[in-house]
């Protein structure tokens, strides 16, 4: 068994509540910063109901995941209760239309993560003590503290633009750079940070790069000072939903589909990147195929998923290598 948060082995000396609740206790304290994993406080009745919600637009499989705002009550017994409004913890549970959704999303972060790219706190928890019931849990960055946190302001990239959410597949990744070089206090590092989760992206088939999906976050409370935020809702789309044509879901060199190492090359220098730096951080991708390969074999999607996933990143690679 191995821990639903950093994915590391629970092993045989692990205590009780360990293997029942399958996090150790320092990710428990790390996560929550509680002793003990909180009850999620929702029933299976009001989860069937939210399910029912969900509503699948298009070919976006992340249109069909509902996103449950959950409050953390700390004490002896910690609870994660249902709120309707945004705070600390966010939970996409099992959807009717697709399976295994929280799996994906979390092998996706762990890809990212292991690339290199920072991520907003991420793990897999159980819903009512059931092993195969896992739902993908998150926690807020904009908020600072538990019990009075500070607010850190945080704008999508759809703000940003002054578009509406609605409208949050219409842009390229261009503008996105742009945006970037506008707003943030170390447009550099952005960009190349920017650059670097577009080539993850399109390797893992993360589809869904929309304008929403990207952020500036402020460095610390009040300072008016905003940076790229840590990657969030990073999902193998192409491997869940292989009917989608799209790479990406934003232009790159005017086109989403069919995208080739040379279309990155170009990119990079339109948003001025040098050639180099370019092919560095492209090589540097490449160089995680058999890292990513080893998470998805090592991951508890089913073998239909799991093969989907391994062979998107095989042929991804491909393309990058410019074979």
């Amino acid at each position: 068994m191995n821990c639903l948060c950093c994915s590391k082995p629970i092993t045989a000396s692990a205590s009780e509540e360990e293997r029942i609740t399958g996090w150790h206790r320092s990710c428990v304290r790390r996560f929550f910063g509680t002793r003990k994993l909180p009850e999620i406080d929702i029933t299976e009745e009001k989860l069937l109901e939210l399910a029912r919600e969900s509503v699948n637009q298009g070919l976006t499989v992340p249109g069909v995941q509902k996103k449950i705002s959950l409050h953390l009550t700390t004490g002896i017994n910690p609870r994660l209760t249902l709120v309707n409004y945004p705070t600390g913890f966010i939970l996409k549970p099992q959807t009717a239309e697709y399976e295994n959704l929280p799996e994906c999303e979390y092998l996706a972060m762990r890809m990212a993560a292991a690339a290199g790219i920072k991520t907003v706190p991420f793990a897999l928890i159980r819903l009512h003590g059931e092993e195969n019931n896992l739902a993908y849990i998150t926690r807020r960055i904009d908020r600072v503290g538990n019990n009075t946190p500070e607010m850190l302001a945080m704008e999508d990239f759809c703000q940003l633009d002054g578009r509406l959410a609605q409208d949050k597949y219409r842009g390229s990744y261009e503008r996105c750079a742009k945006i970037i070089q506008r707003y943030s206090d170390r447009p550099g590092i952005d960009l190349t940070d920017f650059y670097y989760r577009l080539l993850i992206s399109f390797v893992i088939g993360n589809s869904d790069l929309h304008l929403k999906n990207l952020s500036l976050i402020e460095t610390n409370p009040g300072s008016q000072k905003y940076i790229l935020s840590p990657v969030y809702d990073f999902l193998p789309v192409n491997a869940v939903l292989p009917e989608d044509e799209d790479d990406f879901a934003l232009t790159m060199c005017g086109k989403n589909r069919s995208i080739r190492k040379n279309d990155f090359v170009r990119f990079a220098v339109s948003i001025g990147i040098m050639e180099k730096v370019a092919a560095a951080l492209v090589e540097q991708c490449i160089s995680q195929e058999k890292l990513f390969l080893s998470l998805a074999e090592a991951s508890i999607l089913p073998a239909n998923l799991k093969s989907a996933v391994i062979n998107l990143i095989s042929d991804r690679m491909t393309t990058l290598k410019g074979v």
